[in-house]
């Protein structure tokens, strides 16, 4: 995985280390060929990431650098997916520890 200018809250390994672990599920709003649908997926956040982005440099070998004024990071993807499943499945509530109102533009499964 090469992250050129982009920070951890960007990075698609730990987006699907998400899909991944058991989650809570929500439905969303989205465009669909005949309009508007209600789709039910899987709730993700990444609000977090980039203290696991932290936590995974200081745990492996991230090769750091820079491309003209952008900072770059470098590091094998399976790496990454297994190091953030381990880690959100730990710190990641189960469906069943929600509680309050959801989040935004999102609607708990019920």
């Amino acid at each position: 995985m090469l992250l050129l200018g982009a920070g951890y809250d960007s990075c698609t390994s730990f987006h699907l280390a998400e899909y991944r672990i058991p989650s809570p599920l929500v439905e969303v709003g989205r465009p669909g060929p005949d309009g508007w649908e209600v789709v039910t997926e899987v709730s993700i956040d990444s609000d977090r990431f980039d203290e696991l982005g932290y936590d995974f440099e200081r745990d492996h070998g991230v090769v750091r650098g820079k491309a003209g004024a952008a900072d770059v990071r470098l590091f094998p993807v399976a790496d990454a997916v297994a190091y953030a499943e381990r880690r959100l499945e730990s710190h990641r509530p189960r469906e069943e520890e929600i509680s309050g109102p959801a989040r935004l533009g999102t609607r708990p499964r019920t």
